[in-house]
């Protein structure tokens, strides 16, 4: 009966414009903002939220109420969190019976603001989708409990599905409660079986169960500042393709033979997109990324092409809170790597405290690494990683080093819905501690 208009992608912070879809019985929304309450809504449910300057993930909720106060449902939204970049969500339009009744689908995606194609199923079977923000039911038996789902497609590999549950006694969108922690256990320890982390983790001094604890795969996500391309390029100058696989094998595959690597490059020069109800800003990034002939290094310095940038528009802490968000977009083990090249400088609306800040929030490690000649813009960000230009060698090594740490992770899922930075290791907890 009520859900989210107004779907927040990416990395916001400042003042939004909150818009709720709400069916028809439903009195006032109570809107909550990490557990206070932060406005009282009546038709036609809508308001600006200031969410605050400094980033940090947030859960937004909305209860509907009826007349006399009963709640009716309640619909919640992340908020500066790992998120697909499209996302949708469906909300029935009033009307009694099983005919002529209407489902109200919304959409949300950062690439393109129409989607190529829209395609709805109820009940399993295919239905006609003729405009995509109303879609039409066939006739049905009010009493019985049916299954609507809706599949967007935007293109380039980019999808959103939104799916709703109603009839008989219940109306609700389909979501799976559980929570994502990355922790890190002790060297040379290892975590007990799921069992005997019983009482290890807790939220505001309640205990919190855990799910089930996985090693899963790694994603590294590199924020690629323009000028340390010159040195990327002169340090693997005169390696071959098969001297980089050598390398990349010796130093690196062999330690992590059969991992579950992925890496991907981002860029720090930002791109503003208006849609019709939001503005969006994105980084020019590649897909996710494996190792095979070629070392990550060769990959960054040769085989990638860098988008066009100016030393004063690179946004440097804001693309690396988007490369936060990305790395633990898959809930694996994550880092993001910040190379920074000796003309280095940045423009960006945060600080590198805080987008550091908000990685440790969002449990994401941040290292910084000078290429070349070290920055000033270097020792704002605390690098501790200084890479020669004509060394390849000292880059392959710090990949081992970074894949090192990241390999120690794990990923122990929590049931129900928390936000990472308020879920702690209690007193009963040992031989670990909370990513980074």
């Amino acid at each position: 009966m009520i859900s989210f208009a107004s779907l927040f992608v990416g990395f916001v912070i400042g003042i939004v414009n909150v818009q709720l879809m709400a069916a028809v019985g439903v009195d006032r929304v109570d809107l909550l903002l990490d557990g206070k309450r932060v406005a009282q809504l009546h038709d036609p449910f809508t308001t600006p939220l200031d969410i605050g300057c400094e980033p940090s993930p947030h859960e937004l909720v909305a209860i509907a109420f009826d007349t006399k106060g009963k709640e009716l449902d309640r619909a919640r939204q992340w908020i500066n969190r790992p998120r697909p970049t499209a996302e949708a969500s469906l909300a029935l339009e009033g009307g009694r019976g099983g005919t002529g009744r209407v489902a109200r689908l919304r959409w949300r995606a950062l690439a393109r603001e129409v989607p190529a194609s829209v395609a709805a199923t109820f009940d399993g079977s295919p239905i006609p989708v003729t405009d995509p923000t109303r879609i039409e039911l066939p006739a049905h038996e009010p009493a019985q409990v049916h299954f609507l789902k809706a599949v967007l497609e935007f293109g380039k590999g980019v999808s959103a599905t939104a799916e709703l549950i109603f009839g008989g006694s219940r109306t609700v969108e389909v979501h799976t409660e559980l929570t994502a922690v990355a922790v890190e256990p002790e060297k040379k320890t290892s975590l007990p079986p799921v069992e005997g982390l019983a009482g290890w983790f807790e939220e505001n001094g309640v205990p919190l169960e855990v799910a089930a604890v996985e090693a899963g795969g790694t994603d590294v996500v590199f924020v690629a500042e323009g000028s340390a391309r010159a040195g990327l390029k002169q340090a693997f100058r005169r390696e071959s393709p098969n001297d980089a696989e050598t390398a990349a094998n010796l130093r690196i595959g062999m330690r992590f033979k059969g991992e579950d690597l992925r890496f991907r490059f981002l860029w720090p020069v930002g791109r503003l997109t208006s849609q019709t109800e939001m503005v969006t800003n994105a980084y020019q990034s590649t897909p996710w990324l494996s190792r095979k002939r070629s070392s990550i290094g060769r990959i960054a310095g040769w085989l990638l092409e860098w988008p066009g940038w100016t030393r004063d528009g690179q946004r440097l802490a804001d693309a690396v809170v988007v490369a936060g968000l990305a790395a633990a977009e898959a809930n694996r083990k994550r880092a993001v790597v910040l190379l920074l090249g000796p003309t280095a400088k940045d423009g960006s609306l945060l600080t590198p405290d805080e987008a550091m800040s908000f990685l440790r929030r969002l449990g994401v490690p941040l290292q910084v690494w000078s290429i070349g000649k070290r920055s000033p813009e270097a020792l704002r960000w605390k690098a501790e990683t200084l890479i020669s230009a004509n060394q390849h060698r000292e880059f392959d090594d710090a990949v081992r080093r970074v894949l090192g740490e990241v390999e120690r992770q794990r990923i122990v899922w929590l049931e129900g819905a928390h936000l990472p930075h308020e879920v702690v290791l209690s007193r009963l907890a040992h031989g670990i501690r909370l990513t980074p």
